[in-house]
């Protein structure tokens, strides 16, 4: 083991050696040494030392063009990276370079030409150019025009205006997105959720809407539940429905005829198992219902029709029952977002363990409308 010790710091030692040679001998590590320490002159003399030994080395080309602006040179600087982009076309950290390069002399055009690029070919600096994006060009409708026409680079610029919050430049993002079919399920629903957060009411919900097309049936026109019926297979996001189980305890499972809710006897449950956010987009008085049918329902804390975030509830369908229908009416203010959902309450009973299926079906949200609008 000792020789085996001692071979290694042998190596190490010679990598040591190695390495303090090169410095030594290349002149472009010197100079970027120097550059890094605020020695400008001296970088840029080292780098063109550089180059006289590897005329054709990319890299060198835009070591000495980011040097010689500090020096007073940059319409050689300019040459410099231009030659780096013609030995590296298909090189994207030379790219960045160069786009870099751009925005500090305030040539946008060329930036965003050699940014677009970059982001075309590879996602690595996505954050760095994104990030150059934000702080330096003004207009975003400029940076869609760049990259509007590659589908994974908007989709990304999406994620990362929501990300900043940049409301504008996401909202112009995800028209560009729907307009050229790049739009998907998970990526709208991160969309409506911003717009949630924003309490954007109306656009969230047209943007929903909007995006299921054909699918939509009757929401939002008839429906402010998207799926009420539970035809499809819910869509990620807050504007569908969440089912949660907890295996051997209770199962929430979309069927042919609704939902059915199955409680196995093994606890005392406190379900919220099946809900969805609903938008609210004018303030008045509005009926929430659903048809509900029970079979051997046990303990007298049943299934409830809810509006969570508000605090209703109806009260709670226990036993053996055909189909129900039950309602809750409630008034809101202003606009909002509600949090439907179907839940049952911990029993207070010392026989508290819930046993018992339920079928839910045709969940429906919509204002009511009184006699005197005709």
């Amino acid at each position: 083991m000792k020789s085996v010790a001692l071979a290694f710091a042998g190596l190490c030692l010679c990598a040591v050696a190695a390495w303090l040679a090169l410095y030594a001998t290349d002149p472009s590590v010197q100079a970027s040494a120097a550059f890094e320490n605020g020695d400008t002159a001296t970088a840029v003399d080292l780098f063109r030392r550089a180059l006289r030994g590897d005329n054709a080395n990319a890299y060198y080309w835009a070591d000495l063009g980011e040097a010689l602006p500090e020096s007073g040179q940059s319409k050689q600087a300019r040459y410099c990276m231009d030659r780096a982009l013609e030995l590296a076309p298909y090189v994207p950290a030379i790219w960045v370079r160069h786009a870099n390069f751009c925005f500090l002399r305030n040539d946008y055009a060329a930036a965003l030409r050699s940014a677009a690029r970059v982001l075309q070919t590879v996602p690595d600096y996505d954050e760095v150019l994104f990030n150059y994006f934000d702080r330096i060009v003004e207009d975003p409708e400029r940076v869609l025009a760049a990259i509007g026409g590659q589908s994974r680079t908007t989709r990304a610029w999406l994620a990362h205006q929501i990300a900043v919050k940049n409301a504008t430049a996401a909202n112009l993002a995800w028209r560009r997105i729907a307009s050229a079919g790049y739009a998907d399920a998970p990526l709208a629903a991160q969309y409506v959720e911003f717009l949630l957060d924003r309490q954007s009411w109306d656009l969230a919900q047209s943007t929903w809407a909007r995006f299921l097309g054909d699918r939509r049936s009757d929401y939002p026109a008839q429906n402010l539940l998207y799926n009420g019926n539970f035809n499809s297979e819910p869509l990620p996001g807050p504007l569908d429905w969440h089912f949660r189980s907890e295996p051997g305890v209770f199962e929430t499972a979309r069927g042919h005829q609704g939902v059915r809710i199955t409680f196995h006897g093994k606890d005392n449950v406190d379900y919220y198992g099946l809900f969805q956010t609903a938008v609210i987009s004018r303030p008045g008085r509005y009926r929430l219902s659903m048809h509900i049918k029970t079979e051997g329902i046990t303990t007298n804390e049943g299934v409830r029709l809810a509006v969570a975030d508000m605090g209703l509830v109806s009260e709670p369908i226990t036993g053996t029952n055909g189909r129900t229908t039950v309602d809750l009416e409630f008034t809101t203010t202003r606009p909002r977002s509600v949090r439907v959902a179907v839940v049952r309450r911990p029993s207070e009973k010392f026989d508290n363990k819930i046993e018992g299926s339920a079928w839910v079906e045709s969940v429906k949200l919509a204002p009511v409308v009184s006699s005197s609008q005709y």
